[in-house]
């Protein structure tokens, strides 16, 4: 199944309609790259990555950040297929591929991309760009935006992340996981399907229309920028199949094993090391009500990129606020984006650092 379409014709600008072109950038087996891009003369304006979650949704979820982010900002988005789809000659796509795919669309664009990113997206981004801080790359992103991201679940940890924590080695792969049957695109690829995810969201659903939590609201009060078109419930429950060594390799390193707080995750043969990160504006946004990333775990970024500048930094909890809140709906468009065009802005006006000499300051407090 093709990526539904975000369907975005134009969006008000200076007083006028103006309008988008989707613009299909790079399509990859497993991923595909595009540009919204705005019609007639507009001055330079920041470049930004909006990277889909590897969530089991398909990137239209993130159709409310990108039209918040359009009339400022020069907008991307990094989406991801469907594992059914995808010929099993294709490979492996666990996390390395993702991390891959960020650092090839980051190529793509050129220097000075910001990269923003929810849920699953963070750990990729940080791996991403700490593989291009190590080797200099020019390419490596203006700034992160890690919005409700896993990068230490072991703080605060929720009931979903305790019960992941204590999964078995291989525990999604014999039990969760299918194969693509014979007469399909990705005949013989294991895959965590859709079906299978979707029951755990229905529950996950449930709890909140019982408990009176953030996703009630969002399916009776619909926030979002569409409603008619594009209803939550519609956005939340439209799944796709994903790798199955993918579900496996986040269960495991990213939750049971919190390998990248711990120093050990290993991407592409190469150690990722944050502490590397010493140029790139780093901002963290967590919801206080958030259910699915809990306090502390997206904040965690800052501890593990200790040469970064304070005048690097942004952190942002945002009071009342769930998961689907930071990026999805009135709080994002009200309170978040604010604070992301803010925190650009800023970045715009000063030149990055020098690398090498705040790497020298912070091995000198070391």
């Amino acid at each position: 199944m093709r990526p539904p379409s975000l369907s975005i014709a134009a969006i008000p600008l200076s007083g006028r309609s103006r309008t988008v072109t989707d613009q299909l950038l790079l399509e990859r087996p497993n991923w595909l790259l595009r540009r919204f891009a705005k019609a007639g003369r507009l001055p330079s304006q920041p470049r930004v990555l909006v990277v889909a979650p590897l969530s089991g949704h398909f990137g239209w979820l993130m159709r409310d950040t990108v039209l918040g982010l359009l009339p400022g900002h020069d907008v991307f988005l990094l989406e991801w297929l469907d594992a059914r789809d995808i010929p099993a000659a294709v490979g492996r796509l666990g996390l390395d591929a993702c991390v891959a795919a960020i650092m090839e669309a980051l190529r793509t664009l050129g220097p000075g991309v910001a990269v923003l990113g929810v849920s699953q997206a963070p750990v990729p981004i940080l791996a991403a760009a700490a593989l291009m801080a190590a080797h200099g790359e020019a390419e490596r992103p203006r700034a992160l935006m890690l919005m409700g991201g896993f990068i230490d679940p072991r703080r605060s940890p929720t009931a979903v992340e305790r019960l992941t924590a204590r999964l078995p080695a291989g525990w999604f792969t014999r039990t969760m996981a299918a194969t693509v049957p014979a007469g399909e695109a990705g005949h013989g690829r294991r895959i965590y399907p859709g079906t299978v995810h979707g029951r755990a969201l229905t529950r996950y659903l449930g709890r909140h229309l019982t408990s009176g939590g953030e996703l009630r609201a969002k399916v009776t009060q619909d926030d979002g920028a569409d409603p008619q078109r594009f209803p939550f419930l519609r956005l939340y429950t439209t799944l796709m199949d994903l790798p199955a060594e993918f579900a496996e390799e986040n269960a495991r390193k990213v939750f049971a094993e919190a390998l990248l707080p711990r120093g050990q995750l290993a991407c592409l043969g190469r150690l990722v090391e944050p502490a590397r990160i010493a140029d790139i504006g780093l901002m963290t946004v967590e919801g206080e009500a958030d259910d699915s990333s809990g306090p502390g775990h997206t904040h965690a970024a800052h501890a593990l990129c200790p040469a970064l500048v304070p005048d690097l930094r942004r952190r942002l909890t945002v009071a009342g606020v769930g998961h689907f809140g930071l990026f999805h709906g009135h709080a994002w468009r009200t309170q978040v984006l604010p604070q992301v065009t803010a925190f650009l802005a800023h970045l715009a006006k000063s030149p990055p650092p020098k690398t090498q000499e705040n790497l020298a300051i912070h091995a000198s407090k070391g």
